[in-house]
């Protein structure tokens, strides 16, 4: 599978929220394809951020998609897979402001396709040397006691995971199928794709279970970023395989809040902003 590459020249140039430089792309990679050193920088920097209390930490980052009001990502429009790809470039930015001067790091994609469960790098609880595995959860915290009730989130102060059945042929209660991503892949119009796609994106978020399910406070399990660069992905490579699709009637001047620096339009090229997806083998390929 070749890298994918830069889809349009209509998206202006990004501007970079941090200390890295544009020019220097970054690969994202499966998580199953790190080396020891990557997995060794993801989690260095996933513990840095969780440690910060301000706009930098990952309190903040991952609050933006749910609680604390307001909640703020798109979900059901065409809005979807831009304003995520947004939200997944910001959060990488401020890992990566993270990290020593001249050390990569960069969000992994979880192949749920594959439908072998949760990547055992976000499965074990406890590290090799006893150390907390930070991929494995995270506090959630940050949010007013008033915004969590039975009717939409009771409180809880920590991610958790139910995963449902492993394995192929488990149908809407397992995880996607290889098969049915290459369908989402082949569908030419943008607004079925999306839609599509999304689907696919909720059955991954309900088999998950736990808070991963429940959307005002998704985002703090750090699985949800793999699953979500794994859709990031899929957009990236459904561009490759329909150049100059566009993004339906979404106007490409829309402005993606809470995002200071983002509109739909800088959203269409990942080689515009810095990154792309290193080639590996998949079940989830271009059809």
């Amino acid at each position: 599978m070749p890298s994918v590459t830069e889809t349009s020249s209509a998206a202006p140039a990004a501007r970079a929220v941090s200390k890295t430089n544009l020019s220097l792309r970054r690969y994202r990679k499966s998580v199953t394809g790190l080396t020891a050193v990557e997995l060794a920088a993801l989690r260095s920097a996933l513990t840095r951020m969780i440690a910060l209390s301000d706009d930098r930490g990952f309190e903040y980052w991952a609050g933006i998609h749910g609680l604390p009001l307001p909640i703020s990502c798109t979900h059901g429009s065409p809005l979807f897979l831009p304003w995520h790809r947004a939200y997944l470039y910001y959060f990488e930015q401020h890992l990566l402001d993270l990290m020593p001067s001249g050390q990569p790091v960069s969000l992994p994609w979880w192949d749920w396709s594959a439908q072998a469960g949760i990547p055992a790098a976000y499965a074990a609880a406890k590290l090799p040397d006893g150390a907390e595995n930070p991929l494995a959860g995270a506090p959630i915290s940050g949010i007013p006691a008033a915004q969590f009730n039975d009717e939409n989130m009771p409180q809880v102060e920590h991610t958790f995971r139910q995963p449902g059945p492993v394995g192929p042929n488990q149908g809407p209660a397992g995880l996607p199928s290889g098969r049915q991503v290459a369908a989402v892949l082949a569908l030419k119009d943008f607004d079925d794709f999306t839609v599509q796609l999304e689907d696919l994106h909720n059955q991954v978020h309900v088999w998950v279970g736990g808070t991963m399910s429940e959307i005002p406070v998704a985002a703090f399990d750090p699985v949800f970023w793999a699953h979500h660069t794994m859709i990031d992905r899929l957009w990236a490579l459904w561009q490759l395989a329909h150049p100059g699709a566009g993004v339906g009637s979404v106007p490409l001047n829309l402005p993606l809040g809470p995002f200071p620096t983002l509109t739909v339009a800088h959203t269409l090229s990942t080689t515009a902003l810095g990154y792309d997806y290193a080639a590996a083998t998949s079940s989830a390929t271009p059809a």
